[in-house]
């Protein structure tokens, strides 16, 4: 078996990166559970991937990958 588990690999992640931060990993596990079942960051995480689906901008300045894309020199 693989790890993080490919049907919850999004909230081990999260978790993961919690973890470094908390006192424990069940309340890293806590802290993740409650983002991903929070309705309004599930649809941001969407409506950001569906803007980087479609090549467009997410419009979030903290976006790495819209950073990258603008800044990035075109291929002559």
């Amino acid at each position: 078996m693989s790890y993080p588990p490919a049907d919850d690999r999004l909230r081990h992640l999260i978790a993961q990166e919690l973890n470094p931060h908390v006192d424990s990993w069940k309340f890293a596990f806590w802290l993740a559970t409650g983002l991903m079942n929070n309705s309004e960051i599930r649809e941001e995480l969407e409506r950001i991937v569906t803007a980087h689906a479609n090549n467009e901008p997410c419009g979030d300045r903290n976006c790495k990958s819209c950073w990258r894309a603008h800044f990035a020199t075109p291929a002559p």
